[in-house]
């Protein structure tokens, strides 16, 4: 099973888009880096300029060879080398910002370049299987899934919560308890940054907006991420919730096994 992150109404030509501009912004690298090689008179810098820009081609061919596995990734009767993750994070961090920017100038929200990075992350983990225990696995979610108007601060410490049901904070604690896995708030990158170096999990299943997600993603290194985008029924950062089934799913892939 798969976790998605992107809606029914997030079709295939949006994610169809989503590759001709990462294709096209890499052709754009490609052609400034010929024009810059044509236009160089001395000969020692020219050769110096060559070498570095003959690096930079054989890096945007990296890349768009990244390209073709997340083709195949969008594609769910494709399978795709575990190598496809490496160059999804490769991606991330070297087309992302362009691609955000390509994505203004065209119009389109943010959140669809972002929620496409997420869904191809999510299906490169699900490609792999996993023998983790429980207490390898933390679970990292923002503080303001817990309603505003609770006087139990959970933020330090998840236990303070009374399981009144008025959020999925209670639910969350159901599955710490049943996986034996760890659940941590977050109430930023910095601090999910210390809480990942501190506890040393194997894996670890990111619940946040698009925006933060994608950022954890790039700074989480090698170690396998599910993400799961947070449900924000009055908008952002405040009283957000989570599908605790899709929460489930992503332990599940992970879990130790007998």
């Amino acid at each position: 099973m798969e976790i998605k992150n992107i809606s029914k109404a997030e079709n295939i030509y949006k994610k169809f888009i989503f590759l001709l501009l990462l294709m096209f912004g890499l052709i754009v690298i490609s052609i400034i880096c010929l024009i810059i090689i044509a236009n160089v008179q001395n000969e020692y810098l020219f050769g110096t300029i060559f070498v570095i820009m003959i690096t930079m081609l054989f890096g945007i061919g990296i890349l768009l060879l990244g390209i073709i596995f997340n083709v195949m990734l969008l594609r769910h009767d494709y399978p795709v080398p575990k190598i496809s993750r490496g160059l999804l994070r490769l991606s991330l961090k070297v087309a992302y910002p362009g691609l955000l920017f390509l994505n203004k100038l065209l119009g389109y929200d943010k959140d669809f370049i972002r929620k496409i990075f997420i869904e191809l992350n999510n299906k490169s983990i699900f490609i792999d299987k996993y023998s983790i225990e429980g207490n390898d696995i933390l679970i990292l979610i923002p503080h303001c899934i817990q309603k505003t108007f609770c006087p139990h601060r959970i933020t330090t410490n998840i236990g303070n919560c009374k399981r009144c049901g008025k959020c999925k904070i209670g639910d969350l604690i159901k599955l710490k308890e049943e996986f034996g896995v760890n659940v941590r708030v977050a109430t930023g990158g910095t601090l999910a940054q210390k809480i990942v170096k501190d506890l040393k999990p194997k894996a670890v299943i990111g619940i946040a907006c698009e925006r933060d997600l994608i950022s954890g993603l790039n700074d989480i290194g090698d170690l396998p991420a599910i993400a799961i985008t947070n449900i924000r029924p009055e908008g952002p950062c405040v009283n957000t919730s989570v599908d605790i089934d899709e929460v489930r799913t992503a332990i599940k892939h992970f879990l130790y096994e007998e």
